[in-house]
């Protein structure tokens, strides 16, 4: 196997950027519906069947196609073709599933041999400029995902030592996907190359484009059999379930994605099957579905309460708006994943919320201010030189921590955070919020950044 020189890569730099990746793909892992699945209706502890439950076409060149079984892992195929590779599925056919389990193979082998490069999990509908290279695009990304400085960032990819996984080059906005692609090629043909490079796309937007992408071969995820999704709810304890959609093609067609698979099992208890059936389209039926997930994931549970989860009953209805609002704003900036820093007034709704913003961030600022301005004022009144000499020392250390400490940023913060708990847009405690919309498998956490289960979620709570 062909190696880099890996002293360039600082022992201390690399651990902590593969234990990054390593974290980011077990809570994929763990926030995911399947495994709740498993974990809750199956009730595996620890849950030994994560393996995938679709079939898988390989293709190599110009080699016919075959068959992956079920207990046989994409790695043989990744190893065989040089580690370039294009992994394609239906939306919700598991291709990020995958690619996390591709991922977790990787980091190993990273950690057990440091000839190895360090994976690591970028989305391609970060990529916003059609003009920007896909080599500056890396290096911007593990500045702003990893807090990877932009020349180590370089430094790394110069010298092969970086294995870049790029989900999601079917939401890559403005219908710059022919573009995206001939972007990663002209990477691929340049002097910075990775020895490995894997990519994610939906199938119907690939074949939808004019370019291919120079790769050495490909991976398709099939949608589920009847029998496999038998199986599936027989092992989830679900024949109820399955009864109810054996013989009706237009829900086994839904049931044919694992995603939607997982998500009809959990939420079982919230589908009137005979309002169901009498659905007309695919759409409708699965916005019934995420409808019915939703209602199954803020339902109150029957837990003996805490503090926090008396927080999480007494506002789960706030929860439910919040990620409405949120699934809008993100998805106005064709965005998949954020974080709190993120939050800016650019998410207000129009002019005059903005300028209700300015004029709070202005009123704290100038409060603060005055008020030291005041305190030596009431020092000069009364005479009092310690008092003057105390307001002038609080003003001095004000200024340091100021400037220092970007306390401008931090007012802006707050005053941004009141301005849209007031309208009822975000709740005040959006920490306990988004952690609470994360344990009811509606976000994952990855690290300090959030994203909705699957973009298909993301859309429907922007549409409520």
């Amino acid at each position: 196997m062909l190696r880099f020189n890996s002293h360039r890569l600082p022992y201390q730099k690399r651990y902590q950027l593969l234990q990054q990746v390593k974290n980011e793909v077990k809570q994929s892992r763990l926030q995911s519906p399947h495994r709740a699945v498993l974990t809750q209706l199956a009730q595996e502890t620890p849950p030994l069947r994560m393996r995938r439950i679709w079939d898988i076409e390989a293709k190599v060149g110009n080699r016919p196609s075959f068959r992956l079984s079920s207990n046989c892992g994409i790695i043989p195929v990744f190893d065989r073709i040089g580690g370039k590779l294009l992994i394609l599925g239906g939306t919700g056919a598991g291709k990020t599933t995958t690619l996390m389990g591709l991922a977790k193979v990787l980091v190993k082998r990273a950690i057990k041999d440091n000839g190895e490069p360090v994976p690591i999990l970028l989305n391609l509908a970060t990529w916003t400029d059609s003009e920007q290279s896909i080599e500056n695009w890396i290096i911007d990304q593990l500045k702003i995902k990893y807090n990877i400085p932009a020349e180590i960032g370089k430094d790394w990819l110069e010298n092969l030592q970086i294995l870049p996984l790029l989900d999601s080059l079917d939401e890559v906005g403005n219908n710059q996907h022919n573009q995206c692609i001939l972007k990663l090629n002209e990477f691929l043909s340049s002097d910075v190359c990775p020895l490995h490079l894997v990519v994610c796309s939906s199938v119907e937007v690939y074949h939808h484009c004019e370019a291919v992408l120079q790769l050495n071969g490909a991976i398709l995820l099939r949608p589920l059999t009847k029998k496999q999704i038998r199986d599936y709810l027989m092992n989830a304890r679900s024949r109820e379930l399955w009864n109810n959609i054996a013989e009706d093609e237009s829900l086994l067609k839904l049931a044919k994605k694992p995603l939607l698979l997982s998500m009809m099992t959990l939420a079982y208890e919230e589908i009137l099957i005979s309002s169901w059936k009498r659905l007309e389209t695919f759409k409708e039926q699965r916005q019934y579905l995420f409808n019915a997930y939703i209602r199954s994931q803020i339902a109150p549970h029957r837990e003996q309460s805490t503090s926090r989860k008396n927080w999480e009953e007494r506002n789960l209805e706030t929860v439910r708006q919040g990620l409405e609002w949120l699934a809008k704003r993100l998805e106005e900036e064709n965005k998949s994943e954020f974080s709190i820093q993120e939050i800016s007034p650019s998410w207000l709704q129009d002019f005059e919320q903005e300028k209700k913003y300015k004029i709070g961030v202005k009123f704290i600022s100038g409060l603060i201010w005055w008020g030291i301005v005041a305190f030596i004022a009431i020092g000069v009144i009364v005479r009092s030189i310690w008092v003057v000499l105390g307001g002038m020392i609080l003003g001095i250390i004000w200024a340091a921590i100021y400037k220092r400490f970007a306390i401008n940023d931090w007012i802006k913060q707050f005053v941004l955070r009141s301005f849209l708990s007031l309208k009822g847009y975000l709740p005040w405690q959006t920490n306990q919020f988004l952690d609470t919309a994360t344990k009811r498998l509606l976000l994952q956490k990855v690290g300090r950044r959030y994203r909705f289960i699957h973009r298909l979620l993301q859309h429907h709570f922007s549409q409520l």
